[in-house]
This record gives structure tokens, C-alpha cells and sequence, in this order.
């Protein structure tokens, strides 16, 4: 048996778990912690094999600065942030979506992947990671900041009708 059979079935195990949690939470503070323990979780399976480059960036900038975010975002929330029950049609959505989803994947499992997959080529270091990052993936990386900030002006624009109807309810 190999020797990183257990410590990837634990990280799996933590990650599949936390996962689950994100997306189950009722509370978004909760959530943000369960997105943490899967971001770290993450970051011990790139340790484990052996990408420890790859383990840092996950650590510092989505454990750190992405988390943090979200936090931050948590914080503009109501008092309290408790999601409302979902309704029969958020379910049925969810069931719908869901199912897709997992039909998706296994017709690509039956049938292997849509377009030819490279050859693993081996990675170099931070030099060429800073090549990829910064001339072939300049888009989408540039492209996460207006994301975020729309993710972060769409929590206010939320809590703001929130709180108008809390504030027309009570007079």
C-alpha cells in the first residue's frame, strides 16, 4: 500500500465534508469557516503531492485574502445573517441543477473527455508559473477583482432590501 494512501484519503475526507458544510450552512459566518477548513484541506492535498507552490498560493490567497473577503462581505449581512427556509421551487431548482450536474459527469466518464487531452508536461518553477500567471492567464486572473466586487456589491444591494422590508415591517 502506498505510504500517501491515508494522509489524501484524509484531506479527501476533509475536503468532501467541509464541502458539504459550505453549501448546507445556514449561518454565512458558518460557511466561511467550513470554506476555510476545505480551502486548508485543499492546500494539504497539493502538499502532500508535493506541489508546494502550488500548497502557498492556495494557503495565502484563498485561506487568506479570499476568506477574508467573504468575512468582511459576512459582516455587511443582517444581524444574525439566518438564511430563510428554502421553498419548494429553490428546491426542485437545486434537485434539478443537481442532476444535471451529475448526469454531466458521468456521460463524461462513459465517454472520456470531450476534447484530446494533453500530455502532462512537467512544471517548472515560480518563473514559469509567473509567465503562465501573468502574460497567457492575465485575463482571467485581472478578471477576479470586478468579480469580487460585484460578489461584494451584491450582498449590500441584498442587505439593503433586506433592511428596508425589516424597517417598513415594523412601522
Amino acid at each position: 500500500m502506498n505510504d500517501l494512501l491515508l494522509p489524501v484519503a484524509i484531506a479527501c475526507a476533509v475536503a468532501l465534508i467541509s464541502g458539504l458544510l459550505v453549501v448546507m450552512a445556514r449561518r454565512p459566518v458558518h460557511a466561511v469557516v467550513a470554506l476555510l477548513a476545505h480551502s486548508l484541506s485543499i492546500a494539504a492535498l497539493y502538499m502532500v503531492l508535493a506541489a508546494d507552490l502550488v500548497a502557498l498560493g492556495q494557503v495565502l490567497i484563498y485561506s487568506g485574502a479570499i476568506v477574508v473577503l467573504f468575512l468582511f462581505v459576512v459582516a455587511l449581512l443582517p444581524a444574525g445573517g439566518v438564511e430563510e427556509p428554502a421553498r419548494g421551487g429553490q428546491i426542485l431548482g437545486g434537485l434539478v441543477a443537481g442532476g444535471a450536474l451529475i448526469a454531466a459527469l458521468g456521460a463524461w466518464i462513459a465517454i472520456g473527455p470531450p476534447l484530446p487531452v494533453a500530455p502532462a508536461t512537467p512544471v517548472g518553477g515560480v518563473d514559469e508559473i509567473g509567465r503562465a500567471l501573468f502574460y497567457r492567464m492575465i485575463v482571467p486572473f485581472e478578471l477576479t477583482g470586478p468579480l469580487l466586487l460585484v460578489a461584494i456589491v451584491g450582498a449590500v444591494a441584498i442587505w439593503r432590501r433586506q433592511e428596508s422590508a425589516r424597517r417598513e415591517s415594523t412601522l
